[in-house]
């Protein structure tokens, strides 16, 4: 009944669309949105994406989906956006997705945003982490309940919310340099996750052995965090990433 598609580039969009899953029930599937032909989708009552916000929009990725997404494949949308808070300044991240789907004449039912850990620069204190799963949890329940009500999302968008929007439309060009920064450092052993993990199939192998990193980047940072050596990484702009890495499982032993 229920088709939910996520893409999760460091878990925690994974980690929403699961629970969601499970408070839908048996007859919903999750597929992982950079692996999935939207062309080849079978039709169905109910598409949800679950999407993490690169500054305050929904990725260049996701964007690219919903545009392969054929006219009339479901009845209706949701939309579920996952990011390091709930506040104001998030309120437009599916305004070019919405407007993708409207003009497919898709009818969007939920369109809301979860919060959970930053997963760059810095980590949330673990009180914070905790507090965030914890709602997190509850929001899930309450728009489970709506996704199954067909209860449409309403909310008045600010005009600061449109502006920092439309500042945020420079992130993925800027994040195109900022992976020609990325590099393997020396104990890379070629296991080639990363080329096969990158959503933009930015990262290659060359004859060699070495990985080259192209133009393509989307600053999604899943090549870092997944590296299971911890050789990927930038050459100057050291201070973005987390600098032990981020994976949700290390907050979830105890849930």
């Amino acid at each position: 009944m229920y088709t939910i598609i996520q893409f999760s580039p460091t878990g925690n969009a994974n980690y929403i669309a699961k629970q969601l899953a499970r408070s839908l029930g048996n007859q919903t599937k999750v597929l992982p949105l950079e692996h999935t032909d939207a062309s080849q989708l079978e039709k169905g009552n109910h598409l949800v994406v679950v999407y993490a916000i690169h500054a305050f929009n929904a990725p260049r990725t996701v964007k690219r989906f919903i545009k392969n997404l054929s006219i009339d494949l479901y009845k209706q949308v949701s939309l579920i956006g996952v990011g390091c808070n709930t506040s104001w300044a998030n309120d437009s991240v599916s305004k070019d997705v919405r407007k993708i789907l409207e003009n497919k004449s898709y009818k969007i039912i939920v369109d809301k945003i979860i919060a959970m850990p930053l997963t760059f620069i810095m980590n949330f204190p673990d009180d914070v982490i905790n507090a965030q799963l914890t709602k997190a949890l509850l929001d899930i329940k309450q728009i489970s309940k709506d996704i199954e009500a067909s209860n449409i999302s309403h909310k008045e968008i600010e005009f600061k919310s449109n502006l920092v929007n439309f500042i945020g439309r420079a992130e993925p060009f800027a994040s195109r340099f900022w992976g020609l920064e990325l590099h393997a450092k020396k104990g890379c052993t070629q296991c080639g996750l990363c080329v096969r993990e990158c959503p933009e199939k930015n990262i290659k192998m060359t004859n060699e052995g070495k990985i080259h990193f192209g133009f393509k980047c989307i600053m999604c940072m899943r090549c870092i965090y997944k590296c299971p050596v911890q050789v990927i990484t930038p050459r100057i702009s050291k201070f973005i990433p987390i600098s032990k890495g981020y994976s949700i499982s290390n907050y979830l032993k105890d849930k």
